[in-house]
C-alpha cells in the first residue's frame, strides 16, 4: 500500500502511528430498503437514490491522540467527494438496512475530490473525540454519479483507520553523582 502523505501526521520520534483493519462494513439504499448489503466486496455512496456506507474499527483511542485519519480505497472518480459523519448506535454488518440504519449525525467532515484506483485519506480526529473502544462512520455523498469504495471482503484494499499516538513507554532516569572536588590552592 503507497500513501503519498496522511494529513497532519508528524514525523516525531515519540509518535506511534498504527493502522487498523475495518470490523464490519456495509451499504444501505432507499432502492432497496429492507435488504441487507454486510457481505459485498464494493461499498457504494449516492444522492440519489440515496445510498450510505457503514463502517466500523475496533480500536482502543486512550492516550494521548495526535491524529485519526480515514482511509478508503476508491474504485471510481468522485469529484464532490464524500461526507465522513461519526455513528453513534450500534449496528451489525450482517443485518443494518436502510430502515434500521443509524440516524445521521449533522457534523461531517468532508473528504474533498476523489480519484478512481486510489487511496483516499480523510483526517477525522475532530470526530472521533472522546470515542474509545468502537469507532463507526456513516459516509453519505450529495452526488447522482456516487461513489464506490472497495470493502474489507477485498483484503489488501479494505477500509483503514491510521491512529497517531504519543507514545507513553518513553522514560527518563536521571542519575545524580555526588564527587569530592579539589580544592583551589
Amino acid at each position: 500500500m503507497v500513501v503519498d502523505a496522511l494529513p497532519g501526521a508528524g514525523f516525531d520520534q515519540n509518535s506511534r502511528i498504527r493502522a487498523v483493519r475495518a470490523k464490519a462494513d456495509a451499504f444501505v439504499t432507499e432502492a432497496s430498503r429492507n435488504q441487507n448489503f454486510g457481505r459485498t466486496r464494493e461499498l457504494f455512496v449516492d444522492a440519489s437514490p440515496t445510498v450510505r456506507t457503514y463502517v466500523r474499527f475496533d480500536v482502543n483511542l486512550k492516550g494521548d491522540v495526535r491524529h485519526v485519519t480515514l482511509l478508503l480505497y476508491s474504485r471510481k472518480r468522485l469529484r464532490t467527494g464524500y461526507q465522513a459523519r461519526l455513528v453513534r448506535s450500534d449496528w451489525r454488518e450482517a443485518r443494518i438496512t436502510y430502515v434500521n440504519a443509524p440516524r445521521l449525525a449533522p457534523t461531517f467532515v468532508a473528504s474533498g475530490p476523489v480519484r478512481a484506483r486510489a487511496w483516499k485519506a480523510v483526517d477525522v480526529t475532530s470526530l472521533v473525540a472522546g470515542a474509545q473502544d468502537s469507532i463507526s462512520f456513516v459516509l453519505t455523498s450529495a452526488s447522482v454519479r456516487g461513489g464506490v469504495f472497495s470493502s474489507r471482503e477485498t483484503g489488501l484494499h479494505g477500509p483503514r483507520l491510521v491512529v497517531e499516538t504519543m507514545r507513553n513507554d518513553t522514560t527518563q532516569s536521571t542519575t545524580t553523582t555526588t564527587a569530592k572536588l579539589p580544592r583551589a590552592p
